[in-house]
């Protein structure tokens, strides 16, 4: 299964403004810069390697998939813009794939690349919010409106990345359909889908985040991991569920 991403969106600057849709993405939009948002190009030993997506939770470190991580050596981090060009690199050489990631049927897909030196925060690059360790509200819930953002494949027939951000909002479905779809356990995984405009994960941003409103603050409450087809919008995408982690990315994390 190759590995893709989350996106799709909607520019507005006013009440009256048009929909700037594009070409560049699955029934997506061009999106506005989103602050926590990470390109990462990941590499092994031999230099091969492909692209995914990750979320800014401290100064130090990028939350990603697992399958973004294990096999691999190096991460290209790119922050700081929505223009591909703009955005600012850095280079880590090391990261935490979850101990008990299955590659077969994505389990566990989480990991954490930690940045060689610290970032400095600025009103382009800044972390997200993560759910308050022992929450004992189970976040996103059902029918919940989140957002993926991500450089990836705008179609199947893509063979290179968007040049700029693409946003998707996709609403949490229930976890007995997630499971018709994928073998997944609950609660680790949930599924979410955009029955509107039928945005979908494409291949390039698989680790891209998830985001929710809570209490009028962004979280961070998903990872992207699986999809059934490339760039398939009839079905939902896979994400992992950031609460039941919580407590290992303290661990790997100190966040």
């Amino acid at each position: 299964m190759k590995q893709f991403i989350l996106f799709t969106v909607i520019c507005v600057l006013g009440a009256e403004a048009l929909v700037n849709r594009t070409p560049r993405l699955i029934n997506g939009h061009s999106a506005p810069h989103q602050p926590y948002n990470a390109y990462v190009l990941y590499l092994n030993a031999q230099n091969s390697g492909f692209f995914g997506g990750g979320s800014i939770i401290s100064d130090r470190h990028i939350v990603t998939a697992a399958q973004n991580i294990l096999g691999f050596t190096r991460w290209d981090v790119g922050l700081g813009s929505n223009i591909f060009t703009q955005l600012s690199t850095i280079t880590s050489t090391t990261a935490t794939s979850h101990p008990n990631f299955n590659s077969a049927n994505r389990a566990n897909d989480i990991g954490i690349i930690t940045l060689p030196n610290p970032l400095v925060f600025t009103s382009t690059i800044a972390p997200i919010a993560l759910p308050p360790l022992n929450n004992a509200l189970v976040l996103p819930l059902e029918n919940e409106q989140g957002t993926i953002v991500g450089f990836g494949f705008t179609s199947a027939a893509s063979t290179t990345r968007a040049d700029f951000l693409i946003r998707s909002f996709q609403r949490v479905i229930a976890d007995a359909r997630c499971q018709q779809v994928y073998q997944i356990t609950l609660p680790n995984h949930f599924c979410a889908e955009d029955t509107v405009e039928t945005s979908n994960v494409c291949n390039g941003d698989i680790g891209a985040g998830f985001v929710t409103n809570v209490r009028g603050n962004a979280m961070l409450t998903g990872v992207a991991s699986l999809i059934t087809h490339s760039c398939d919008s009839q079905n939902p995408s896979g994400y992992i569920r950031i609460h039941t982690y919580r407590q290992w990315i303290q661990t790997v994390t100190q966040v």
